[in-house]
C-alpha cells in the first residue's frame, strides 16, 4: 500500500535537477573586485525540494600577471524542482556587483538565463547590462553622488513585463555551466529529446 502511494505521488509531478556553477565573467574596461548574486525565478506550480534557489559568491579579482581580463568565481548551483506544469519554467537571475574607488558596492550588470530544457551539460554566456537614468540631469546627479540606477527587484530581469521601456547599457558577459537532469516529464506528455538522461 505504501508503494502505491509513493508511485502515485511521483506520477503526479515531474522533476528538474540543475547543478553546475557560475564560472567567470568579463566586463568592459577590465572592471575588477566583482561578486555575483544569483536567484531563481519560477512559476506557481513549481517548488524547490532540494538545494537552495539563491546564493552570493565571494569577491573575485583578475589575475594581475595575466592578459586574461576575466574574474573567476566557480560558484556552485545545486537545486532540484518539483512541478506539475511546464509554465513558469525556472530562470536564473544574475546580479553582478563591484566595489568602486570609494569602497561602495555598485551594480555592474544584470542578466537572465532560462534553465535548459534538455538533459545534459550546457555552457551558456549571459550578457549583462545596467539600467540607465532616464534624463541627462539624472545621469549627472548619479555621477556626482555615485549612486547609479538599480532594479528594485533583481528578478525583474527574468520577466518581460515593463522591460520594453527600460533603457540599459551592455556591460559584460558571465559564463555559466549547468548540468540538467529530468524525471517523469514523459508522464505529462513532454518530450525532452532523444537520449534523455533520467534521474
Amino acid at each position: 500500500m505504501n508503494r502505491n502511494k509513493t508511485s502515485s505521488a511521483s506520477d503526479s509531478s515531474f522533476y528538474l535537477m540543475a547543478n553546475g556553477q557560475v564560472e567567470s565573467a568579463v566586463f568592459a574596461g577590465g572592471i575588477d573586485n566583482l561578486y555575483c548574486r544569483y536567484s531563481m525565478s519560477f512559476g506557481n506550480d513549481w517548488g524547490v525540494i532540494h538545494g537552495v534557489d539563491s546564493g552570493l559568491s565571494q569577491i573575485a579579482r583578475m589575475d594581475q600577471g595575466s592578459q586574461d581580463q576575466s574574474v573567476t568565481w566557480n560558484f556552485p548551483i545545486d537545486v532540484t524542482f518539483k512541478a506539475t506544469n511546464a509554465y513558469g519554467w525556472p530562470r536564473l537571475a544574475l546580479s553582478v556587483y563591484g566595489v568602486d574607488g570609494m569602497g561602495r558596492d555598485v551594480v555592474r550588470g544584470y542578466g537572465s538565463l532560462l534553465m535548459p530544457t534538455t538533459p545534459g551539460q550546457h555552457v551558456r554566456y549571459v550578457h549583462t547590462y545596467t539600467p540607465l537614468s532616464s534624463s541627462i540631469l539624472q545621469r549627472f546627479m548619479a555621477w556626482m553622488s555615485g549612486t547609479h540606477p538599480e532594479f528594485f527587484d533583481s528578478k525583474f530581469v527574468t520577466q518581460g513585463e515593463g522591460r520594453e521601456v527600460t533603457r540599459v547599457k551592455n556591460t559584460g558577459v558571465v559564463k555559466v555551466t549547468i548540468n540538467i537532469m529530468t524525471k517523469g516529464m514523459e508522464n505529462f506528455g513532454y518530450s525532452n529529446g532523444a537520449g534523455a538522461q533520467q534521474a
